[in-house]
């Protein structure tokens, strides 16, 4: 195999007594082009010698257009995080592990962007070159020459090329986003053959969801970046047959930026749930801000709704909007963990206590309703409701009486201890509003024959094999 290109270079760092190197090789001969990048870092914390070593290997076959790949990352006691833990990966046309590859194996040179400075700019272009001419012959589209010439790329230049020669090779006929589903999706032979070697129709017929409407939608100019076909797959397959009708009545696009978490599958059991589900994805974070996608979400809720209805229990999905969901989130999970553990939880305060508690404060005409939380039930539902951590709080709930106070549609909670308020707030833990001020002065007053109450954790609900919990 012929050396065509190498590339060699070290930075120190005097201050931290560091050094980096790098190693760029180029390889050709009849069947492959290979490319070989080495990075080694060494450095020294806490008096003790750290390294750590990164090796990429890209071997792209110009006969056939395969490629494949292997990354390699040998770590001296840098570091226990796992990500940088030692290990080797092989991969053959793995498209994911290419993107990899070209931004941290050959772009940035595993570092921050310009670290190596203007010599291995220059490296990597050259490279880049030399890979171009040893395939230039092989690409017969006038798109793909035109794009290569002005130096257009949808990802990474050398990320692109290869794609686009893996494509050629293989007969492939791309669309906008093929840089994208490529990473994730791959079509087999067969579903190629059936769709005259068109890869969104092949992917699409893979998951079942082959219609006009789709390639249509997908194909559309700046519309492709952010969807995930299994994502898109998950969320069409809710809605059963028909699901073409439902699409277009959401804005499923916003939400297929993110793969989906697992394989499950899962479809809405009738009509009215399906249409629970569009209200809901149309009004999604229309109350909260989500940390997690909504089919990543959803996945988990119906998730829950199999593990539970194995044993018995019928859950139907009834929501309207992301607060509903998140609710019925809420209580589902608490129904799951009830099944995990076996029993519920609570504090055994006493029922007279309780009733002389609850009891309604009508004052000025206005009604305010206590609730004093005794069950994890309670805390979690509360905390959901007021947008707060009184879920988190029922541990605490051996030293504090916690008590929620409503007036219409507005509420607050209180926190009591040996007959005294200790904290009042409102809801996502904003102030009391003043309308409270004259019910928690009389609530205040009842909790005061009570300074000396006793009261500990008690299990209740215990299950058995035959028993249903609704």
């Amino acid at each position: 195999m012929d050396l065509l290109f190498t590339h060699n270079q070290e930075k120190r760092d005097k201050k931290s007594k560091s050094s980096s190197t790098c190693d760029l090789k180029l390889f050709n001969n009849d069947d492959n082009i290979v490319y070989k990048s080495t990075f080694d870092f060494d450095y020294k914390r806490y008096g003790k010698n750290k390294k750590v070593l990164f090796e990429h290997e890209l071997v792209l076959n110009k006969k056939t257009g395969d490629i494949f790949i292997t990354y390699k990352i040998i770590n001296d006691g840098l570091t226990d995080m796992k990500m940088f833990r030692t290990t080797t990966k092989q991969k053959k046309n793995n498209f994911s592990l290419l993107l990899d590859l070209t931004e941290n194996g050959f772009e940035r040179g595993e570092k921050r962007v310009g670290f190596w400075g203007v010599k291995y700019s220059r490296a990597t272009s050259k490279i880049i070159d030399l890979i171009y001419n040893l395939i230039k012959d092989n690409f017969k589209s006038e798109f793909i020459i035109q794009k290569i010439n002005k130096g257009e790329c949808e990802v990474n230049f050398l990320y692109d090329m290869v794609v686009d020669f893996h494509l050629e090779m293989k007969g492939i006929k791309g669309h906008n986003s093929v840089y994208y589903d490529i990473q994730h999706d791959y079509p087999k032979k067969k579903w190629l053959e059936k769709n005259d070697y068109k890869f969104l129709p092949s992917v699409l017929d893979h998951y079942g969801i082959k219609s006009k409407y789709l390639i249509g939608e997908l194909n559309k100019q700046n519309s492709h970046k952010s969807v995930k076909l299994d994502s898109l797959n998950y969320i069409c397959k809710l809605f059963g047959d028909n699901y073409i009708d439902y699409l277009k009545k959401i804005k499923w696009e916003k939400h297929c930026f993110d793969y989906a978490p697992n394989k499950k599958l899962h479809t809405l059991k009738n009509e009215s749930e399906k249409k629970d589900m569009v209200s809901v994805i149309n009004k999604w974070e229309s109350d909260s801000l989500k940390t997690d996608s909504l089919v990543y979400l959803v996945n988990k809720l119906l998730s829950i709704r199999d593990l539970l209805e194995v044993r018995g229990v019928e859950l139907k999905f009834k929501a309207k909007n992301d607060n509903g969901f998140d609710n019925l989130l809420e209580m589902w999970s608490g129904i799951k963990f009830h099944f995990a553990r076996g029993y519920k939880v609570r504090y055994d305060l006493p029922k007279e206590f309780i009733d002389e508690i609850e009891e309604d404060l009508t004052i000025n005409g206005e009604t305010f309703k206590p609730k004093v939380l005794v069950t994890e039930e309670d805390f979690r539902i509360e905390g959901f409701n007021m947008k707060n951590c009184m879920s988190k709080q029922f541990p605490h709930g051996s030293i504090y009486i916690y008590v929620g106070l409503q007036c219409k549609r507005k509420r607050i909670n209180l926190q009591y201890r040996k007959g005294g308020l200790i904290q009042s707030y409102g809801k996502a833990n904003t102030p009391t509003l003043e309308m409270f001020n004259d019910a928690i002065t009389i609530l205040t007053q009842r909790f005061k024959k009570y300074t000396y109450l006793e009261w500990k954790k008690e299990k209740y609900d215990f299950l058995t094999n035959s028993l249903s919990i609704l």
